[in-house]
């Protein structure tokens, strides 16, 4: 690889792994962003799976360090969250860089993305000193969401009649959504209750929301006629 994806076409080529629709607005910034910081790492042949255990292993810290008293321990638990977005924000934007994507690093990015998302709201919980079954609301949320997605892009391939699948949505509660909500929480720890009660209506309006367009589709798709054969 010499000079790697322009901001634009890393965008297309990552809309076209996820199979949605090219982003935009802040999750669009997010991605370009990912893609400069991305470039020096895939010439220097840094692994994209090596950044997603890491950044996973950032989410597991961030719990442990919002155990710690405060100030220090919130605040190393926000600093431990910026570094899990981060380096989940780089494994993906590495391996497109570096044209290494491949369906193993997809499914080990998906498998421990889950286990961050229970971490954020369980590091806001033990902060707050309050709202576990907010925490757990949170995490049903977020994990519904992307179990909404991967089940309707397989109905979506499955049902697929002419060669080609339609695009999924981008919603608010995407995981920079949620990172953000984390760090915020943490960072200013009388707000931890409100980022959780953030994760719980922005990414549960998202499921929803998610669900009932993934469910139009298909209909769509179902009653749509079958392509003529040669």
């Amino acid at each position: 690889m010499k000079g790697g994806r322009s901001g634009e076409e890393h965008l297309r080529e990552w809309a076209g792994l996820h199979r949605t629709e090219p982003p935009k607005g802040f999750v669009a910034a997010w991605l370009r962003g990912a893609a400069a910081m991305a470039r020096p790492l895939a010439r220097a042949g840094v692994s994209p799976n090596a950044l997603t255990v890491a950044a996973m292993l950032a989410a597991v810290a961030a719990v442990a360090w919002a155990l710690a008293p405060e100030p220090a321990g919130p605040a190393l638990a926000c600093v431990a969250v910026v570094a899990s977005g981060v380096l989940d924000l780089l494994d993906g934007a590495v391996a497109v860089q570096a044209g290494r994507a491949s369906r193993v690093g997809f499914l080990l990015d998906s498998a421990l993305d889950r286990l961050a998302d229970a971490a954020f709201p369980a590091a806001l919980a033990i902060v707050a000193g309050e709202g576990e079954w907010v925490a757990v609301a949170a995490v049903a949320s977020a994990w519904w969401l992307e179990y909404i997605r991967a089940r309707a892009s397989l109905a979506d391939a499955g049902a697929d009649r002419n060669g080609s699948a339609e695009r999924q949505v981008i919603t608010p509660g995407e995981r920079p959504t949620r990172i953000v909500l984390t760090a915020f929480g943490l960072g200013i720890p009388p707000l931890a209750l409100a980022a959780l009660w953030g994760h719980v209506v922005i990414v549960g309006a998202s499921a929803v929301f998610l669900l009932f367009h993934s469910l139009r589709r298909l209909h769509r798709r179902d009653a749509a006629p079958p392509a003529p054969t040669a």
